[in-house]
C-alpha cells in the first residue's frame, strides 16, 4: 500500500509540474497568515490536532457528503488546538483545495498532511495556507528529509516529523540537532500492514524524558483512557481523525473527549 501511494504521488507531482511549472509556482504569493502549532503545544497542557479526511485505506470512506471546512469549523468550536487536513487524492480522497477551504474557515493552525517527497508539494501547501507539514521519515532518505525540512523552514513552516520505531527515532535526532520549528510525531500505525501498536508508542515516549520538542501521538486513538496514558507518559498532544469522522457529529465527539480528558486529569491530580 505504501509503495503504491508513493508511486502515485511521484506521477501526480510530475503531472502538476507540467501544468504549473515549479518556477511559476514559487512566484505565487501566500495570502494567509502563519500560525504556530508549537506555540499551542507550549501554552496548553495537551493539544488535540483534529483531522478532517474523506477516507483512508484502513477506514474506508467516512463521509459520502464531505465538507472539510464545515468539519474543521466544528472542531475549532469544540476546542481543537489545530486542524490536520488530508490532501492526498487517490487513497484518502483529499485535495489541496480542501486545505484552502479549511484555512479560510478557521483561525487555528492548519497542518497539511500528505506524503511529502518533493519541494513542489511544500510550496503548494505553503501557498494554500499550511502552517505545518508532515514529513514521514520512513518514506524519505536522510538527505531527502533534511533537504525538505530546510525548504519548509525557509518558508517559516513548522514540521511534524513522523517516526514509528527506535531506528527512526535515532535518525530523527541525528538529522535534527537543530530543533527550531519542529514537532515529533509518533505514529502507532505500522504503515506496512496498517496495524496499531500503542505499546511501541509508550516505549518510545519513555525514551524521550526531558526532550523539549513537542511530541504528538498519532493514529488509532479512540477513547480518553488512551489519551490520559499518553499524557502521563510524556506526550504533548494527539492527532485524531478517524474516531471523530466515524461519529455522527465530529465536533460534538471532540468536545466530549476534551471534557472527559479534563475531568480525568483533574481526578488524577486530586488523587
Amino acid at each position: 500500500m505504501l509503495n503504491r501511494i508513493i508511486e502515485h504521488k511521484k506521477a501526480m507531482i510530475q503531472r502538476k509540474k507540467k501544468v504549473l511549472p515549479f518556477d511559476l509556482l514559487k512566484s505565487y504569493v501566500r495570502s494567509f497568515p502563519l500560525r504556530s502549532v508549537i506555540e499551542k503545544a507550549s501554552n496548553e497542557n495537551f493539544i488535540i490536532i483534529a483531522e478532517t479526511k474523506k477516507a483512508s485505506p484502513s477506514g474506508g470512506i467516512f463521509r459520502k457528503r464531505y465538507s472539510p471546512a464545515k468539519i474543521a469549523y466544528s472542531y475549532q468550536k469544540a476546542g481543537a488546538s489545530a486542524i490536520s487536513v488530508l490532501t492526498e487524492d487517490k487513497f484518502f480522497f483529499g485535495s489541496i483545495e480542501h486545505l484552502k477551504k479549511v484555512k479560510n474557515r478557521v483561525n487555528v493552525p492548519v497542518l497539511a498532511k500528505d506524503f511529502f517527497i518533493d519541494e513542489y508539494q511544500i510550496y503548494e501547501a505553503y501557498i494554500s495556507g499550511a502552517d505545518c507539514i508532515l514529513l514521514i521519515l520512513k518514506i524519505l532518505s536522510d538527505e531527502e528529509c533534511f533537504y525538505l525540512f530546510n525548504v519548509a523552514r525557509r518558508l517559516n513552516l513548522e514540521i511534524l516529523a513522523e517516526i514509528h520505531n527506535e531506528k527512526e527515532l535515532s535518525r530523527f535526532f541525528k538529522l535534527f540537532s537543530e530543533n527550531n520549528g519542529l514537532l515529533l510525531g509518533i505514529n502507532s500505525r505500522n504503515l506496512d500492514n496498517l496495524e496499531i501498536n500503542f505499546d511501541c508508542v509508550l516505549h518510545l515516549l519513555s525514551l524521550l524524558k526531558g526532550v523539549k520538542i513537542p511530541v504528538i501521538v498519532e493514529s488509532g486513538i479512540a477513547n480518553v483512557e488512551q489519551l490520559i496514558n499518553f499524557f502521563n507518559a510524556g506526550a504533548n498532544g494527539a492527532l485524531i481523525g478517524s474516531y471523530f469522522l466515524k461519529a455522527e457529529s465530529p465536533g460534538k465527539t471532540l468536545k466530549t473527549l476534551i471534557k472527559e480528558m479534563q475531568n480525568g486529569l483533574q481526578k488524577n491530580f486530586s488523587e
